[in-house]
């Protein structure tokens, strides 16, 4: 007796799944944890975009980096941009520059 579900339908709720959270609204707060995976992801981009790195492509800024990141979990870019301007100054400085 075969317990697993059949390809198809796994895959089918795969799509489902995947169209569901890409679908899903933006948060309207950004919390402190948030913010910490938002850095994490950054750091780990970082990290990998310096080790496949391409001579003919130039390599994504902070900036690009961080909006992804706060686009991938979900998070209003403004919203995230002030609160690492009140948890890390010089990080968001390195960032953004002077911009406010």
């Amino acid at each position: 007796m075969h317990l697993l579900p059949s390809k198809p339908i796994f895959l089918i709720g795969l799509a489902l799944f995947s169209f569901l959270s890409y679908c899903a609204p933006k948060k309207e707060a950004v919390s402190p944890y948030d913010l910490k995976r938002v850095l994490e992801r950054v750091a780990q981009a970082r990290i990998q975009t310096g080790l496949t790195a391409d001579i003919d492509k130039p390599s994504p800024s902070d900036r690009e980096l961080f909006e992804e990141a706060c686009d991938i979990y979900r998070l209003p870019i403004d919203k995230a941009k002030h609160a690492l301007k009140e948890k890390n100054e010089s990080l968001y400085l390195s960032i953004y520059g002077n911009e406010s």
